[in-house]
This record gives C-alpha cells, structure tokens and sequence, in this order.
C-alpha cells in the first residue's frame, strides 16, 4: 500500500508539470511518462504503460505525420552522437507546433525527455524578427530618400544624381539593370533620354558583351516617341509592372532579350505633376517591385528625381538664357562702340572746322555767314549730347558703369552746374537762384554724374520755362520718411530713418499733366511724342538722371501741375550702410597723364614751334585735313600716315634716324590693317622709337576706352570729336618740353 501510495503521488507530481515528460530506461524502453505526453501527440496511455522504446514511440509520431522520417533520423543520430549530458533542441512539427526538446542522461544510463510547447514564443520572436527587418529596411529607405534630398541640394549634374539613385534601387529591388530616362522636346518630337543607366556583372557574364552593347546603343541614341511601354507611363502617370517583357508587343527592338523577363516602369513627376522622365527597373521578383513599402519608395524616390531634374534643367536653361544675354550684350557693346565711332568721325570734322571757321583764322566771315557755322556747330554739339545719352544709357544698363565716390562741396557742385545753363538762361531771360542748406557741406558722391545729374534737371527747367520765367535749385538733408510722401516711379522700400542729399529743381514752366507723369522716366518717351511738338529731344534726359541716382542707391520724384510748373527731386543716400546695400564700392581711378584742359593764351608766339614735328596716323581723310589745319595755324610741322601698315614699316624702316623721329605722335586706334593698340605696343617696345611721346585719338568713347588705351603704352588720350582747344592743349603739352637727345 505504501508503494502504491509512492506511485500515486509520484504521477501527481508528474502530470503537474506543464511540459510533456518521457524517461527511457538504459535499454531504451518507457519508464515514465505524464498526461502532457499523450496528450501533445495523441498518445495512447494503455500503448505508453506497455514500456514501449523510444524508437517505437517515435515511428508512432512519424505515422501520425507529426514529424518528418529525415527529423526522426535527425533527432536518432544527435541522440546517438551527443557527448553531453543535457542536450537542447527544437523541433517545428508539421502542425505547425514548436517544440523546445531537453535531454538528460540519469544516473543509472537512461535519458529523460522534456518537450516545451514554445510555439507562442517562436511565432513571438518571429514577428519581432519580422518587425525588426522592416523597421531595418524602412530606415535604410527613410535613409536613401534622405541621403537623396541631400544631394538634390547642391546637384548640378543629373549623372551623379542618377547613379547614387539607382545604385541603391538596383540592389535593393535585386534587378539585373535598371536606368533614369528624361523626356525631352515637346509633342510628338519627344523622346526619353538616358541620364544614367546601370546593368549586374551577373547580367554581363551571364548574356554577353553583345546584348548589352544593343541596349546601351538603344539607351544613347534616345526612345522616340511612341515607342516602347515608357510613353504609356508618361501619359497615364501610373507605373507598369510587365511580365515577360520580351514577348510585350511593344517591346523594344534592343530589348527584346529572353534575359529580360520582369519589367517595372515608373513615372518621374515634375512638381506640377507633368511626367518629365521614366525610372526602369527588371527585377528577379516582380512581386518585390508590387508590394506596397517598395513601389511606396520607389515613387517617393521618382518625386525626388522629378524635383532634381526639374531644377537643374531649370539651372541650364537659365545658364543657356544668361549665355544668350551675355552674347546680345557683347554684340550692344560692339554696336555701340561701332556706332560711336561712325558717328563721332564725322562729327570731328563738323565741329572742328566749325570752330576753325568761328575764330576766322582763315579770313573774315560775313555775320550772316558766322551764323550759318554757329548753327552748323550747335546742330553738331546737339547731335553729339543725343549720342552721348545713349552710350550712357546702354552703359548704364549692362551694369558697366562704376562710380567714382568722393567727398564733393555741394556749394561748388551746384555753382558750377548753375554757371553750364546760365547764358542759355539769360537768353530767356530767366531768373536763377541757389538755396543751400548749411547743415550739409560737403557728401560723398560721384561728382561727374552728380554734375549730369543737375545738368539734365536744369536743361529741362529752361527748355520748358517761357521767357521771364524763375528757375530754383536747392539742396537739403532730408530723410525717408519724407521721401515715402513723394511719386516716385520705382516705388522701392524706403527706410523712413536714412538720411538723403535731395537736390531740387524748381521751374515756373509749362507743367506737366498728372496722368502723363509715368511717360517722363521711360527710354525715347516724350509727354508731347506729337510730330508738332515745339521741343527737340529724344527724352533720355530723365531716364538716365533716374538710372545714376538709382546707381548712387537713391531714387528721382517729381511734383507737377499744368501751366504752373515742376519740382523734380534726386534724393542720394548719405549712409554707408545704403551703399553697401546696393553693391557700390567707391573706386578711386588712376589718372595718368592727365591732360589739364584749363585753356589759356598762348604765351608765346607760334614762331617757337615751326621746329616741333607731329606726325599724325588717322585713316579719315576730313579728320587729317582737320587736324592739320589746326597745327599748322599753331606753327606745328605735320607728317601724315594714312593706315596701320605703313606706320608699322614706317617703325621698322632703317631709315628711320635719332634726328628723323617726330616731337608727338597723334594716333588714332581705329585703323586700317593694324590697329592703334598694336602699334602702339610696338612703339614702346622699340629702342628708338619709345621716347616719342604717344596720344592716342579714338572715336569709340565706350567705357574702359581711356584704360586701354593707357595700358597699351599711351602717354595721353583725346576723345572724338575733337575741340580745337584741347587738340592745342594736349599737343603743347607733349611738344613743349626739352629738345630730344640725339645719339
């Protein structure tokens, strides 16, 4: 009784425990066993109590398909061979149920088994497992969309930009190829592309050199449209996932290879959704390129390719449209200095023998003929202003004219302006007055385009003042919030604490009406554009007053009334921190050989120069005669050149002696063969000929003109068309000094 009871409470304690128990005898039969064993495989307990061996309880599972016969072998063959005495395996049974299995060997040879149902703690691990490599490749996703957004920043090149893409999308889709098409033209013109491609070494050993050379001379030369699956993706702006692409109907010709087999095409989007390129990708598992996650990245990836495409095409556009402008500019320039010079020749010859015939040097003119030759040289004059403006204006406007800022006295500016418009004032018998304000002495401003400035103002002020009528200019320190009040054409920010320079024109004339205001500041626009208005001009006037305040940082404003009069004002920033802004930096410019063009009498008689020899190289067969009228009144010797070619055998002559070399040289830059600039070179080169001092004459009066010229090796520079007193002026200059050495 007392064994039985042992028994009884030995299988108590037994089928307590949660986990199946079986323990073999050392000749492998049953011993022991729970409930939990019979229960797991559907043992029967009466089969169990015949002390079965472990081999025949385990066939019992095979037949019952729980186990494999190749997992019963397994476990025979670890039991067999394992030296330890615990030993722990798992077991995934055919329904699915996980066993975690522990051995152990007893004392007396025998082994007990213990099965754990770990099945929730498997599928637990495995989700987790799962969860974590999604989370993994959601990252490495988040990261390439990110590492991608970075690099679309400082992008510029698309090539780049496409194999950092696709070197991610092919490994990560496990294609064979893939490559990044652009849709470039516009209708039935277009066609797709390729910026960047990129094919396995598998796929290159795997189908040969040659496949993959036809579909790299596909890609290369472009997909027109119409052709290929690519154009149904542009113009549904969905993606297409084909299986067997080789057997597509509209497959392509170079792609028509039994290796290509699944096919996926995305559409690449610009940001206002219009299809701008086409992402392909063959991949091993189409499936892979369908699911969710992936085709999610895969899109987000095209929108981001679309951004970058779009804006680097929109850079080179630009860049192209930059380097168009560039050329337009370049040819203006050209024109221009073309121009000037084909207008300013002639006008040298018109002036000039107009002021010839004006000191009648030649002989005594009849009033009504010095009449005659003052209109014919203020028609000429007017004529050079018009021109004048214009360089200015285009000058101005290809952002080639710099200011030369320096402290100015505003009493003398306005003076000296005043003084420029007083005799064609007092023909009108208008009143000028000058109010000045002390609190302001002097400002740090350009002065020559200050003084234009002031100049165009006052000349509008008399040109549409009636006789009699009263003309005030005046300066004040004034500040923004007093300009913020006033019509401006530009209508720019204004800072109501800047301080301002406003200089003030003030007119009794004609007025201006007020919807006719926003004609004045306008290129070639008059208020009366009529072809019976009474005043000459081409209205620049204005415009360019305008363009130099705006390139001292300031603005122009007007107040007007019809029959009553006009008040225009410039206002010119004073702070530093204005002219920071607009980007002008004070340059102060060199002035070598600078001509003084204060003309007096000459002290002497021209007798004193019969010995000085000028030789002038001009091409122009009125500007010769002219200039040599000229000094030969003045008692000069004058020797002429007539082209560029001559001058240069003329250098190189061995004629050519100490004694023979003349006192200046006159030479114009524009001339036939070889230009001034050159020759110029080659006289300062040149041992004998390099202590004749060099003018250079040009009529191209462009900016940097001056520069070139000094920089070529010209002692001085007169400008087209010239005036008689400074033609005297820098020739006296040059020729009165001490006699050459002669060797």
């Amino acid at each position: 009784m007392r064994l039985q009871k042992l028994k009884q409470e030995e299988d108590l304690i037994v089928n307590q425990v949660d986990n199946a128990i079986a323990l073999f005898a050392q000749s492998h039969q049953l011993i022991l066993f729970n409930n939990k064993l019979t229960l797991i495989w559907g043992l029967s307990p009466v089969f169990l109590e015949k002390q079965p061996t472990d081999e025949a309880i385990f066939n019992f599972i095979v037949e019952q398909g729980y186990w494999s016969e190749s997992q019963k072998q397994q476990l025979e063959t670890y039991l067999q061979t394992a030296d330890t005495a615990n030993t722990c395996f798992y077991l995934q049974q055919s329904n699915g149920i996980c066993l975690e299995v522990y051995t152990t060997l007893t004392s007396d040879g025998g082994r007990l088994f213990t099965f754990r149902d770990v099945t929730s703690y498997q599928q637990a691990l495995r989700s987790a497992t799962e969860t974590q490599t999604s989370l993994n490749a959601e990252v490495r996703r988040l990261n390439f969309l990110l590492q991608l957004t970075e690099r679309l920043q400082p992008a510029t090149d698309l090539q780049e930009l496409g194999k950092f893409a696709l070197s991610y999308l092919v490994e990560v889709t496990g294609a064979a190829f893939g490559d990044v098409k652009v849709i470039i033209g516009n209708g039935d013109r277009r066609y797709a592309s390729a910026i960047t491609n990129r094919i396995s070494a598998q796929f290159i050993a795997t189908h040969g050199e040659i496949a993959v050379a036809e579909m790299l001379a596909l890609l290369n030369q472009g997909i027109p449209y119409g052709q290929g699956l690519l154009w149904d993706v542009v113009e549904t702006g969905e993606p297409i996932f084909v299986d067997d692409y080789y057997k597509h109907p509209k497959a392509l010709p170079g792609f028509k290879h039994p290796a290509i087999g699944q096919l996926g095409i995305f559409p690449i989007p610009a940001a206002d959704g219009t299809i701008i390129g086409v992402l392909t990708l063959e991949s091993r598992s189409l499936q892979k390129l369908q699911e969710a996650p992936q085709q999610d990245m895969l899109i987000a990836a095209c929108r981001t390719l679309g951004v970058a495409i779009e804006r680097v095409q929109a850079q080179e556009n630009l860049l192209r449209i930059n380097e168009d402008l560039e050329r337009a500019s370049q040819m203006k320039s050209e024109f221009l200095a073309s121009m000037s010079h084909e207008l300013r020749t002639p006008l040298n010859s018109i002036l000039g023998f107009s002021d010839l015939l004006l000191r009648q040097s030649a002989g005594s003119l009849s009033d009504r003929q010095l009449n005659y030759v003052q209109t014919i040289e203020k028609s000429g004059e007017h004529l050079l202003q018009l021109i004048n403006d214009i360089l200015d204006l285009s000058k101005i406007e290809a952002g080639k004219t710099e200011l030369n800022l320096k402290p100015i006295s505003i009493h003398y500016l306005c003076t000296e302006c005043l003084k420029m418009i007083q005799v064609r004032a007092l023909k009108k018998r208008l009143a000028l007055t000058l109010e000045l304000d002390y609190r302001l002495e002097q400002v740090n401003i350009d002065e020559r385009r200050a003084c234009q400035i002031l100049i165009n103002l006052l000349s509008n002020a008399v040109k549409f003042t009636p006789e009699g009528g009263k003309i005030k200019l005046s300066s004040r320190l004034a500040y923004g919030s007093q300009l913020e009040k006033e019509y401006r054409p530009d209508r720019s920010a204004i800072n109501p604490s800047t301080p301002y320079l406003c200089l003030e024109v003030q007119d009794s004339g004609i007025g201006i009406p007020k919807h006719k205001w926003h004609f004045l500041f306008r290129p070639f626009q008059q208020v009366d554009a009529s072809l019976a208005r009474h005043h000459e001009g081409t209205g620049l006037g204005l415009v360019l007053t305008k363009r130099l305040a705006e390139l001292h940082g300031g603005t122009v404003s007007l107040e007007s009334e019809e029959n009553k009069g006009s008040k225009f004002r410039v206002w010119l920033p004073l702070t530093e921190m204005r002219q920071e802004q607009t980007g002008i930096v004070p340059v102060e410019f060199p002035q070598p050989s600078k001509i003084n063009l204060r003309l007096q009498e000459p002290s002497v008689s021209p007798a004193k120069f019969q010995s000085k020899r000028v030789l002038v190289v001009e091409d122009q067969v009125y500007n010769q005669a002219f200039i040599s009228e000229v000094l030969e009144l003045e008692g000069y010797k004058v020797e002429m050149i007539y082209d560029g070619g001559t001058m240069m055998q003329t250098i190189y002559s061995p004629l050519v002696t100490p004694q023979s070399l003349p006192d200046l040289i006159l030479m114009d830059i524009q001339l036939p063969q070889v230009d001034g600039f050159q020759i110029i070179r080659q006289l300062k080169a040149h041992d004998l000929w390099k202590r004749v001092p060099v003018v250079a004459v040009t009529a191209i009066a462009m900016s940097g003109d001056r520069d070139r010229c000094l920089a070529a090796g010209a002692d001085g520079y007169l400008s087209k068309p010239l005036k008689v007193d400074e033609l005297i002026a820098c020739v006296r200059l040059y020729t009165d000094t001490a006699p050459k050495e002669i060797n």
